[in-house]
């Protein structure tokens, strides 16, 4: 036009919450409530790729948390299987202790969970079970368990990784004297003091696919590796 003016051919309603936050740099609470709402700002928020509220708008998802960026928020949601499904965070290494018996003390008991490890080399992965932690040294039957790569040395993009069928009667394995262990063997085994100690290992696959065809290197480059932080979120 004329006048030099801009048109926008987006969703109105929508456009004016992406205005107030530009002005205010909040989201009104009650757009943050709204389950109907939410989807429709991640996608605008995403088209004019304002990253800050994107973070806001996952937050709300897995809050408290600082391992996690959007994109990881937004696909492990995706790998869960409910998409505005929200987590709870119930145990942070660098905050509550990297000792087994913190883990357990803290997730044992408390539904189904999704693990986020961060290594020492700053490669991002973990694992999701349904079933609850406990410390009584036995396999446990989860055919709804997965594992995840974020971030890894051979920039495979975030891939989940699913249980083998004929395998899935040792998904997690619970010890009180280690802290979240997937599969037997152990395809993720997370030692005591995972932060001091590289006992802690990665013997995959053994009870989860590998589709990316890196085996024990896939998730830190090694089979043994130390922990900088860990995060476990229950659903909320």
């Amino acid at each position: 036009p004329d006048d030099k003016s801009i048109f926008i051919d987006r969703n109105g309603k929508i456009f004016t919450y992406i205005l107030e936050y530009l002005r205010t740099n909040t989201v009104p609470i009650n757009v943050m409530k709204d389950e109907t709402l939410i989807p429709s700002l991640i996608v605008e928020a995403e088209y004019f790729r304002l990253m800050s509220l994107l973070d806001v708008l996952a937050n709300r998802f897995f809050p408290n948390g600082t391992l996690l960026k959007f994109e990881h928020k937004k696909k492990l949601n995706e790998f869960y299987g409910k998409t505005n499904q929200r987590w709870e965070l119930i145990y942070k290494a660098t905050r509550d202790g990297f000792d087994a018996n913190a883990f357990h003390s803290r997730c044992n008991d408390k539904g189904p969970t999704i693990t986020i490890i961060k290594s020492n080399n700053n490669y991002l992965f973990g694992g999701y079970t349904a079933i609850p932690w406990a410390s009584d040294g036995l396999g446990k039957n989860d055919t709804t368990a997965f594992l995840f790569t974020f971030t890894n040395p051979h920039s495979i993009p975030p891939t989940k990784y699913l249980i083998d069928s004929s395998k899935a009667t040792n998904a997690v394995y619970h010890q009180i004297g280690i802290g979240p262990t997937f599969g037997s063997g152990h395809d993720i085994t997370l030692e005591n003091a995972s932060n001091t100690k590289s006992s802690s290992h990665t013997n995959f696959p053994n009870t989860y696919l590998d589709t990316t065809g890196k085996g024990s290197n896939t998730f830190t480059g090694a089979y043994y590796f130390t922990t900088s932080d860990i995060e476990v979120f229950k659903l909320a």
